[in-house]
């Protein structure tokens, strides 16, 4: 090999490798897997669980005695109070105390233990929105991941269009050189192909605008081309429970549906909390303290040393005090009502929350329905459409139709082609959803590796 090939070969070779990895291949799980572990509104839901869980943590700490510690020193002047004596003296001296103090509340109307269950209620309806955000999140990118399978084989559709109207039109200009076919045909040939140029640009468009809202969501920051691989299975008639069943399964494990139980559970905790308010509490508390005075002397008048001092002036303290509601305006019981009140609105909240998931998915249902009769009924159409424009084609040679004939069959073709492209992507959406409502999320089965150039 010569030293200018052998160069060229050297300066190349990155490149094609820079190919190789833009054209890596992209499926449904990986996309899905992707976003989730790189969508940033995610760590907000992942903060306020962490945060939910401090709280939780806390709750539990406060059932501990709390223990505080003080210290003073001070340097008194002119005509003031002797701490050790107390009385007033007029000569300066100095002073140091010390103090160890505690308390426990011994009875509070159960208000922490109820604190406790109400924050670990709330640590559940934490957790059940972060894994429901996750899931809100994987539907959304399958419906932009299949907008993307959907746009590429629209331009597929557009694509073979432009090709046969490009091949037609060359035998057409053959014709007419030859007086086989008016300049007209020729004329109407031309602008119906601007015209489909013009649909093919307008779909590569959407294509693209697609594809960017894709990685938008995935926060895949790359420039590279994504080329997806749909790995769905052939439309086939699914085999579906009743719907009664099928939405009790659901609701055994929906996060979505899980959250606004524990937000009615929590409720009533708060009921609970509201409650402890009227009951009298008892709270106990010890103290340890002694000090260091200048005006401590001894019976020759000298100040008796510090450490004598701190063990000589230490006095404790034990006792007990009980706090009894008796009357604060009504806010205690003023309290207990709203607590009431707002059980009644999470009851209602999950009922109306109920009522609309179950008719979501019978919709769903019946949509999956209608979208297996519709596809299997295209399939068909496409195989008659086909044959007619065909036909159609070979008449248009000999003469035997117009060209208004020849594009109508032509254009039936593409849109029979289109629906079952639509019918297709939409009863995947269907299944998937399916599939979800009976707790299987496709997405987990993901491979952790994913496309270089997304990283």
């Amino acid at each position: 090999m010569q030293f200018k090939q052998i160069f060229l070969v050297i300066i190349l070779l990155p490149l094609w490798g820079n190919g190789v990895v833009a054209q890596q291949k992209w499926t449904l799980t990986q996309c899905i897997s992707y976003a989730i572990e790189n969508n940033i509104n995610l760590r907000e839901y992942e903060i306020l669980e962490q945060l939910s869980l401090e709280q939780v943590k806390q709750s539990k700490r406060n059932m501990l005695p709390g223990v505080g510690a003080s210290t003073s020193a001070g340097l008194n002047f002119g005509r003031s109070i002797d701490p050790n004596t107390n009385r007033y003296v007029d000569t300066e001296f100095f002073n140091n105390s010390y103090g160890l103090n505690s308390s426990i509340a011994i009875f509070d109307g159960f208000r922490l233990q109820n604190q406790i269950k109400y924050q670990k209620f709330r640590k559940q309806i934490s957790e059940y929105n972060r894994i429901n955000a996750t899931d809100d999140l994987a539907f959304v990118v399958m419906v932009a991941f299949f907008d993307v399978v959907y746009y590429r084989g629209m331009l597929n559709i557009a694509d073979e269009q432009v090709e046969a109207s490009k091949l037609n039109l060359k035998t057409t200009e053959k014709k007419v050189e030859v007086g086989l076919k008016a300049k007209t045909d020729l004329l109407d040939m031309r602008a119906n192909l601007e015209r489909e140029e013009l649909n093919k640009i307008q779909i590569d468009n959407a294509l693209r605008t697609a594809t960017l809202k894709l990685k938008q969501l995935m926060n895949y920051i790359s420039r590279d081309k994504m080329d997806l691989i749909d790995e769905s299975p052939l439309v086939y008639s699914e085999e579906i429970k009743e719907p009664q069943q099928l939405f009790d399964q659901f609701t055994s494990w929906s996060p979505y549906y899980q959250s606004i139980e524990a937000n009615l559970k929590a409720t009533e905790k708060g009921l609970s909390l509201s409650r402890s308010m009227l009951y009298p509490s008892l709270r106990a508390s010890g103290s340890v303290a002694t000090g260091f005075y200048d005006t401590n002397t001894d019976e020759s008048g000298e100040t008796i040393k510090f450490k004598d001092q701190f063990k000589n002036n230490r006095n404790q303290y034990l006792g007990a005090s009980m706090s009894i509601p008796i009357f604060n305006r009504w806010a205690g019981r003023s309290e207990v009502k709203r607590a009431k009140l707002e059980i009644e609105r999470a009851k209602t909240n999950l009922e109306d929350e109920k009522q609309k998931m179950f008719f979501a998915l019978v919709n769903d249902l019946s949509d999956l329905e209608a979208l297996n009769k519709e596809y299997n009924q295209y399939i068909k159409r496409t195989e008659v459409d086909e044959l007619a424009f065909r036909a159609a084609e070979r008449k248009f040679e000999q003469g035997l139709i117009d060209i208004n004939d020849y594009y109508i069959a032509k254009n039936r073709l593409a849109n029979t082609q289109s629906q079952v492209l639509r019918s297709r992507t939409q009863w995947e959406i269907k299944m998937k959803t399916l599939d979800f409502y009976k707790g299987q999320r496709f997405w987990e089965k993901a491979p952790s590796n994913f496309p270089k150039g997304g990283r």
